[in-house]
């Protein structure tokens, strides 16, 4: 397990849902990384769903940078599930995913009880 990387920033390159899914697997385990760029990655609703599953035992990530990907309502559904139970995520973006009324609708909800994103 890797103690040294803080920031890993993949902005703009094809990591889809399978290397989502291969991060997600990373940071279920990874006690260092605070900062997770993945700005225009064609991540879909499957890569958001294995993200909030890592983000739900995640300790460390404080920021998340999903912007210009497809999560969807599925995925902002999974991303608002994390955010129930996540304390120490305070900064997420999610510009450009899709999110429809229902995924916003979960997301709102998710913010109502969250108490550390800020932004």
């Amino acid at each position: 397990v890797n103690a040294t990387v803080t920031s890993l920033n993949l902005r703009l390159n094809r990591i889809g849902n399978v290397g989502a899914e291969a991060l997600a697997g990373a940071l279920r385990v990874n006690a260092t990384v605070t900062s997770l760029n993945l700005w225009g990655n064609y991540i879909g609703a499957v890569g958001a769903e294995a993200l909030a599953g890592a983000l739900s035992v995640n300790a460390t990530v404080t920021s998340l940078n999903l912007r210009l990907n497809r999560i969807g309502n599925v995925g902002a559904e999974a991303l608002a599930g994390a955010l129930r139970v996540n304390a120490t995520v305070t900064s997420l973006n999610l510009w450009g995913n899709y999110i429809g009324a229902v995924g916003a609708e979960a997301l709102a909800g998710a913010l109502s009880v969250n108490a550390t994103v800020t932004s």
